[in-house]
């Protein structure tokens, strides 16, 4: 029997769920992760703001501001505005989670002073990348309906 079958193309299954799975996967592994280390303070009570301060003196990067903002793990570093935003769950908290996430959007930061090739390339294209994350779940239904004819009696 093919794949398309009664009107559904199996090959959007196919190739498509394992991507979904995929996916939710690691989103769940990153934040089951953060949870756990988001209880277990450092040893230097450092929160997670104080610490990519620190990464970026360490480096020589100055002109970087460092700032709140809302909503969970949406942490990301600007180069537009030099700015690196840290969400609430990391701004203030002297935790592993907090400073693991805080030197990471640091070394980004640190990345971008040093003129590191592949961040400019990173940079290029995260625009498009950003666009495709946001429409990726609803393009993803909407394939799924559009190629669902056994769903339309027609």
């Amino acid at each position: 029997m093919p794949l398309y079958y009664y009107g559904f193309d199996w090959t959007y299954l196919v190739l498509i769920l394992p991507c979904m799975i995929f996916s939710l996967i690691a989103s769940s592994s990153v934040n089951s992760t953060f949870k756990k280390y988001a209880k277990q303070f450092s040893r230097r009570r450092l929160t997670g703001a104080q610490a990519a301060q620190r990464v970026l003196s360490a480096n020589g990067v100055h002109g970087v501001r460092i700032e709140r903002v809302s909503g969970n793990l949406t942490d990301h570093y600007n180069p537009q505005d030099n700015t690196i935003y840290l969400s609430e769950s990391v701004y203030h908290a002297p935790t592993i989670a907090a400073v693991g996430v805080a030197c990471h959007e640091a070394g980004h930061a640190v990345q971008y002073a040093v003129g590191y090739a592949p961040i400019k390339v990173r940079g290029a294209i995260l625009p498009a990348c950003q666009i495709g994350s946001q429409i990726s779940w609803p393009m993803i239904f909407i394939g799924l309906i559009m190629n669902s004819q056994f769903m339309i009696n027609i």
